[in-house]
């Protein structure tokens, strides 16, 4: 699947986001996935100089791409669990 891909604010460097709501790891060269699901995220956690903070997805996703319709996200919007 190859779809556009843009840094997240503040992360630019360590994480980008995609059209549909995945998130890659510049560093680790890959998405990340939670339990096999790469859209199973709500929240996620992203760090940088040893500090780690977490990000509701969807927020950050909408940040990136307020052009976009709502329905191009594919990831959790609410808590799963």
């Amino acid at each position: 699947m190859d779809e556009n891909k843009v840094p997240i604010t503040g992360y630019e460097g360590h994480y980008e986001i995609t059209e549909s709501g995945r998130v890659y790891s510049v560093k680790k060269k890959c998405f990340r996935v939670r339990e096999n699901d790469e859209y199973g995220f709500h929240i996620v956690k992203l760090s940088k100089k040893g500090e780690a903070t977490n990000h509701n997805l969807f927020k950050l996703w909408k940040k990136e791409f307020p052009e976009l319709p709502v329905s191009m996200f594919k990831g959790a919007k609410e808590a799963k669990y």
